[in-house]
């Protein structure tokens, strides 16, 4: 027994291993003061190979808690001022199969001051007059977080205040990318919500201020134009960005002194409804507003992809849905990233793309590139450059003659530098199949095995189609009579005329829905006249010869008319540009009107037999009475049902065609068939 409950034990228990979710994977670190400096190791749990790729690693994101940053695996860092400080260790596996871990903090003192401190890091490129710039530290996934950096300074020659705006989760992306978490300041910035107006003149805290409009210099990157105030093109700016995303959050700044540069560290979760955006480029943006004029307000825009896995070998596109209406013009940016992880220089890359089909590779436009070279002349050269081909039906990169370092290279110090990229942009055919489609690179770093990125996949917003739509409707008549021969009746019967709207996908190329609604007349129609004749006749009286008759003649004659409200639902397949067919169903309501007129005569004939000489003799008397006539007007509501098939010709997918519609109608005395001829303009 005891054997027993001991095997249900470990039963059970190896059930709730297997079902538990895997387990959190924890950063760690130390930090050491030696001196005046701090000597930060990290502590890093094991990394979990995925199968295939190359070896995994860790890059590192710190913040030391005074407004600094680093992604050294093991950086020092001096304090300007003694006291307390929360540092925070984040880190991203690449090539890895693990949960990802979440940031540690951890706080500590530091006793001593120094004069300056270590220099303040930012993500300005070093060449650039930028007054503002943003990074992350790692590319967005699924239900992780990430950080952003916002670096802004003062290039002016005054001190100023002033608001830094962020803008994330564009509206053109049905779903939100990031929710946000916080934002870690160190300069006495506070959020500010008041963001209605830029630079109100009434505000007390513009005193002191010397309002001047000035023109554009060339010693800042600066968007003024002329003499336009500056308040006028912040303004302009956040009403863009607020037409562009959704979410917007802002902070106040003060005392923001010449050649001062700061940063903001900005957590955002991603949503899991990012996954449906997974391999496309978004974008967030950032507005520096100073108040005081002198000091040049400015925006940046920060692209960056979303991600599946951190490989850095991947492919992304500009656009994961397209608006087929305006593919002729629409342009789509591609953009491949590589990462050299050999223990060597790489001399020669080559990134082969797969265009799907539609795509004009003729027009491919290189845009930006890194390792930063010319592009190749068309003579054979020696020299550093970029060699773009059309190789099967593939664009095919090669940078040649360059030098990228290996990520494991002994004497590497940036690990980012033994990164590349290429981003082109190219144009869709006007005729391109209305279908999803996808590319993939492969990566070949000198003669070492090529390495494959993810695919990347656009589909095409379903679009609205709507139609304008005219035609005749009637039910034929196929009745025969006894000799087999046509009635004499028209084959046309209970013909009226429609006019309608229809609504579709816009130029779909699979099995659709299609809805309409038409609304039909008939004018008022005389139908055939209803005659009755009734003959009253009184017997022999008293033995006299005698006969009286009344002859009652009554004629019946009656119009009809209705106006109809028919809403047809259909399933639709378009074979090809010039013919389509579908099935569907349909609702319709008669609003019938009409009259029925009566027209009565009454006819007396008294007949009597007298006796004469000659034999006997038939009097007879008529007396007609003046015709009554009665109009009762008609109106009634009937509900009809049909199902049907048609079959279009002409421009099916959008312009004009005609349209065959047969079916049969139920809700009469008897099922009945029907026919619609139309014409529609699909739009």
């Amino acid at each position: 027994m005891k054997y027993t409950c001991l095997f249900v034990v470990l039963f059970l228990t190896n059930s709730l291993l297997a079902q538990s979710p895997e387990p959190e994977r924890l950063l760690d670190f130390k930090a050491e003061a030696n001196g005046d400096v701090f000597e930060f190791t990290p502590i890093m749990p094991p990394l979990i190979q995925k199968a295939g790729a190359p070896a995994a690693f860790w890059t590192y994101f710190w913040e030391f808690g005074d407004g600094s940053f680093s992604r050294e695996e093991n950086p020092s860092h001096i304090y300007a001022l003694s006291g307390n400080y929360m540092a925070s260790l984040d880190a991203t596996a690449h090539y890895d199969d693990g949960k990802r871990a979440k940031r540690k903090k951890k706080g500590f003192e530091s006793t001593k001051s120094s004069n300056g401190g270590s220099a303040t890091a930012d993500v300005f490129d070093p060449k650039s007059r930028q007054m503002l710039a943003m990074e992350a530290n790692s590319q967005p996934k699924a239900t992780e977080e990430i950080t952003l950096v916002i670096s802004y300074r003062n290039l002016g020659m005054v001190q100023t205040d002033g608001r830094l705006h962020l803008f994330f989760n564009e509206k053109k992306f049905p779903a939100r990318h990031f929710e946000f978490v916080e934002a870690r300041t160190h300069f006495r910035e506070y959020p500010d919500n008041s963001t209605s107006e830029v630079l109100p003149m009434d505000n007390s805290e513009l005193l002191g201020f010397t309002i001047l409009p000035i023109r554009s210099s060339g010693l800042a990157n600066t968007n003024l134009s002329g003499d336009f105030p500056p308040a006028v093109i912040i303004q302009e700016m956040l009403n863009a960005a607020r037409g562009t995303y959704r979410a917007e959050n802002a902070w106040r700044f003060n005392n923001l002194k010449p050649g001062e540069t700061r940063n903001i560290f900005v957590s955002l979760a991603c949503t899991p409804n990012m996954l449906r955006d997974t391999n496309a480029f978004i974008h967030l943006e950032a507005i520096f507003a100073p108040f005081d004029p002198v000091v040049a307000p400015e925006k940046y825009v920060y692209e960056i992809e979303i991600v599946s896995s951190h490989d850095p070998n991947a492919i992304a596109v500009s656009d994961n849905r397209v608006n087929y209406r305006i593919l002729g013009s629409k342009k789509l940016d591609y953009k491949i990233q590589f990462q050299n992880n050999g223990e060597g220089p790489a001399s020669t890359v080559a990134v082969k793309v797969d265009v799907p089909k539609g795509l004009k590779m003729g027009d491919m436009r290189p845009v930006e590139w890194y390792p930063k070279c010319p592009i190749c002349p068309k003579l054979p050269d020696t020299r550093s450059c970029l060699d773009t081909a059309i190789v099967d039906g593939a664009l095919v990169f090669t940078f040649r003659n360059i030098y990228l370092p290996g990520s494991r290279q002994k004497d590497l110090v940036d690990r980012d530098s033994s990164k590349g990229f290429v981003k082109y942009r190219i144009q869709a055919a006007r005729d391109m199949p209305k279908l999803p489609f996808k590319s993939r690179a492969k990566i070949v770093f000198d003669k070492n095995p090529p390495i494959f990125t993810n695919y990347t996949k656009t589909g095409f917003k379903v679009g609205k189609s709507p139609g304008l739509k005219a035609g005749y409707g009637f039910q034929p008549n196929f009745e025969k009579n006894v000799a087999g021969e046509e009635e004499s009746s028209a084959f046309v019967q209970n013909g009226y005329f429609f006019l309608g709207a229809s609504l579709s996908p816009y130029k779909s190329w699979r099995v659709y829905p299609q809805v309409e609604l038409l609304a039909g007349i008939r004018d008022r129609k005389d139908l055939p006249a209803v005659e009755k004749h009734l003959l009253l006749t009184t017997m022999p009286n008293n033995g006299i010869a005698q006969l009286d008759s009344i002859l009652v003649d009554t004629i019946t004659r009656s119009s009809r008319g209705f106006v109809s409200f028919e809403l047809p639902v259909l399933l639709r397949k378009n074979f090809n540009p010039f013919f389509g067919a579908g099935i569907g169903a349909s609702a319709r309501i008669m609003l019938e009107n009409g009259e029925t007129k009566t027209e009565s005569s009454r006819t007396q004939i008294d007949w009597s037999f007298t006796d004469s000489p000659t034999g006997f003799v038939l009097d007879r008397k008529v007396d007609k009475e003046p015709v009554e006539n009665s109009t009762e007007k008609f109106r009634a509501t009937r509900y009809r049902y049909s199902i049907f098939g048609d079959l279009t010709f002409g421009s099916v997918r959008a312009g004009p065609n005609v349209g065959v519609r047969g079916g049969v109608v139920f809700g009469g005395d008897r099922a009945q068939g029907f026919v619609q001829v139309s014409v529609e303009m699909k739009l």
